[in-house]
């Protein structure tokens, strides 16, 4: 008993005597004051320590370049790739936007299937015109012959107006799918290197180790390539990706509009607090609009050049130790009854300050 009653000896907090307490009306107002703070400063560090939050590093991406990524491109090797894996799909609309065809049509990427037509119909008439590309006496009696013959003279030639033409599979095609569009969705895996991808009219093939479409003498003018992005993404979805292009609409209301996007991808890593990691990228855009009805070179459609940076973004979600909070706890509670009691003493002091200056001018 003795040696409990000697813990009194180490008391810290030592009690005066009730006699020599003041309580004063200023003092129970801080004193509500500092009670209203304390329970408000303490809901909001429990909701910080419920909540999670997310850190950001920023580092030289060491990953392998033989990682993968949903967009569907060419690379810049300009190498064909028969054997690729992907999965696009395509459904007729009509130009208000509705659904022509019932199923989609899968689309073979980057397959160069250009063959000849053989259903191509000769002409019964003896001596075909050339249309003013080749000298008199020299018959133009197939569609072939007339665009060898404007290609010799380095003359463009509108095979629409062509009556050895009118039965060329290009011809039918697109009169017979003239005022349509188009939905094309899907995901395709590729090398993470520098490339494009785009979607455009006309018969792709490889030449000179170039990736080009053959519009089969069609006027560029007479495709109209306005668009709109629904959804655009490389990569899995993570908590807090924005995607730049979604909803963009660029509409001319007009044919030969090449739309060129620009992106910087960059590689981003989402690790969860659970342990699970998200591989992904995100990126950047800049848009060009080129008009090829003043004779420049391209194609119309729309065009992604895209361009990955050596960079990588990792998102770490963290949440706060039981014992921080636990300590900011602690450091709320008493900081804030310190900075009531320094407030309190100095109102009760002015107020002794105050009243005795008051006094003693009465008794002079």
């Amino acid at each position: 008993m003795s040696l409990l009653w000697s813990l009194k000896h180490f008391d810290a907090y030592r009690k005066p005597m009730d006699d020599f307490r003041v309580k004063t009306l200023s003092g129970g107002l801080v004193t509500l004051i500092a009670t209203i703070v304390i329970g408000l400063l303490i809901v909001l560090e429990t909701k910080q320590f419920l909540s999670t939050d997310v850190l950001e590093h920023l580092f030289v991406d060491s990953t392998t370049s033989d990682e993968l990524i949903t967009v569907d491109v060419m690379d810049v090797s300009s190498e064909a790739q028969d054997n690729i894996n992907d999965d696009i799909y395509r459904l007729r609309l009509d130009a208000d936007g509705r659904n022509i065809s019932e199923s989609a049509q899968k689309i073979e990427i980057n397959q160069n299937k250009t063959i000849a037509d053989p259903t191509e119909l000769t002409q019964e008439v003896k001596c075909g015109s050339c249309y003013g590309a080749a000298a008199d006496g020299i018959c133009c009696n197939t569609c072939e012959d007339v665009k060898s013959a404007y290609a010799i003279k380095g003359w463009q030639v509108n095979i629409e107006e062509v009556e050895q033409c009118k039965n060329d599979k290009w011809v039918k095609e697109f009169t017979e799918h003239k005022n349509e569009g188009c939905r094309v969705y899907g995901t395709v895996k590729v090398a993470k290197v520098a490339g494009n991808f785009h979607l455009a009219p006309g018969d792709p093939h490889q030449a000179m180790r170039s990736h080009v479409h053959d519009l089969h003498n069609l006027d560029p003018v007479k495709f109209d390539a306005s668009h709109t992005v629904n959804h655009l993404t490389f990569g899995k979805s993570f908590p807090g990706k924005h995607y730049p292009l979604d909803g963009k609409v660029n509409t001319e209301n007009r044919g030969g509009i090449m739309y060129q996007y620009y992106v910087k991808v960059v590689p981003t890593r989402y690790d969860y607090l659970d342990g699970r990691v998200d591989q992904s990228h995100q990126f950047s855009v800049t848009t060009h609009k080129k008009d090829l009805g003043f004779r420049q070179s391209g194609l119309p459609g729309f065009f992604v050049q895209y361009e990955f940076s050596p960079l990588m973004v990792q998102y770490e979600e963290f949440r706060q130790s039981l014992a921080s909070f636990l300590v900011s706890l602690c450091a709320i509670v008493g900081g804030v009854f310190a900075m009531a009691q320094l407030i309190d003493i100095t109102i009760y002091q002015t107020h002794r300050y105050m009243k005795n200056r008051i006094a003693g001018g009465k008794l002079t």
